[in-house]
């Protein structure tokens, strides 16, 4: 007999956990937001968190005994405040098909040519805008992701309270004067992220990238801390990964250029990873700040989980199929989810220009 929707439904329930509720597929960035940093949200029109840019208090040295204490109370606490989107996508079976086919086996079949694949699609480009500000446009446009706050700090086309500019900026501190998160960027309130940048890995690339990991980990607020997940664009991956081999070996204990598929390799604390979704082509190619270098030569992302959230209204969710009334003859089940990513600690991210220049 052919395919119910409550034999379609009942095995699709059975699948769903895996299938829908890690709404990651296999890239670091989510599998980091995932384990880590996705929590529910608090309900409310905006995800808001509060923070303090300096002391609110100053002292004074007693020499004499008689000296009036300042009693001028300083404004320093502000609130980063980011509107949450939501994104909605139909998955349609065509009754044909359920017609056509019979048997649990057929069910699932079904469900990976249809359901599993929009789903895949939606985690890839998703994965892509929130690092690129860019969707490789599978399901979702770049444009119906914009809600989104994403990473690159060279996007400036975010909708939405909070997104219009991406969070990290290829510019000096001194220099990142945008506004991000609902907060203008100043070193004067600790509100900036670090950067680094060269000319070429060989001039001093791992240097530049092992300073601007020390700067990071001195705002992670305790010994042993720091940043703990790096991402690179494929390019300077390699630059990364043939520096790593050339280094010399006296007691070799684990060998990963036999044991693993050198998809991760350390950086202090932090693994890190090549990701095929930082594209860079797909990143601004202006020079940003005084320096000149610009993502599209190479962007490296430091990345402090312990301050990242990805606050969610409503957990990625995929409802019963049932049968559509309308002007198509399918059954239709309906991907929705609702949240944004937030950063509640600035100066403990990082971002690193250049590294993909040999």
């Amino acid at each position: 007999m052919p395919i119910s929707t409550e034999l379609l439904n009942s095995t699709f329930t059975d699948l769903r956990g895996p299938l829908v509720n890690s709404f990651v597929r296999s890239n670091e960035l989510f599998e980091a937001l995932d384990k880590k940093a996705r929590i529910p949200a608090e309900g409310g029109t905006y995800i808001e968190r509060t923070f303090s840019g300096a002391a609110p208090a100053r002292g004074v040295g007693i020499y004499v005994g008689d000296e009036l204490l300042n009693m001028t109370r300083r404004q320093e606490i502000r609130k980063f405040r980011v509107e949450p989107h939501r994104i909605a996508v139909a998955i349609n079976i065509p009754k044909k098909e359920l017609q056509m086919n019979s048997g649990k086996l057929a069910v699932v079949r079904l469900i990976e040519e249809y359901p599993k694949t929009v789903l895949e699609g939606v985690k890839s480009d998703m994965n892509s805008y929130l690092l690129t500000g860019t969707s490789r446009g599978i399901v979702f446009t770049t444009a119906e992701l914009s809600g989104f706050l994403t990473l690159d700090g060279s996007d400036t086309s975010g909708i939405g309270t909070g997104v219009t500019n991406g969070l990290l900026d290829w510019a000096l501190p001194s220099e990142q004067t945008d506004v991000v998160q609902n907060v203008t960027k100043s070193t004067s309130y600790s509100h900036f992220n670090q950067y680094g940048e060269t000319s070429s890995w060989a001039t001093d690339g791992m240097e530049i990238l092992r300073k601007t990991y020390r700067k990071c980990a001195h705002y992670a607020g305790g010994m042993g801390k720091g940043p703990d997940l790096v991402i690179m664009d494929d390019d300077s991956y390699t630059n990364f990964e043939s520096d790593k081999l050339a280094a010399v070996r006296v007691n070799l204990v684990d060998d990963r250029t036999e044991k693993s598929t050198m998809l991760g390799l350390d950086l202090g604390i932090a693994k890190v990873y090549s990701s095929i979704d930082l594209d860079i082509t797909a990143m601004e190619g202006t020079p940003i700040g005084s320096a000149g270098r610009a993502p599209d030569e190479g962007a490296v992302y430091i990345l402090n989980t312990d301050f990242m959230e990805f606050a969610v209204h409503e957990a990625p969710n995929v409802s019963k199929f049932q049968e559509r009334v309308g002007d198509q003859d399918v059954v239709t089940a309906v991907f929705t989810m609702q949240g944004n990513l937030i950063c509640t600690k600035t100066p403990a991210q990082g971002c690193v220009a250049g590294l993909a220049n040999a």
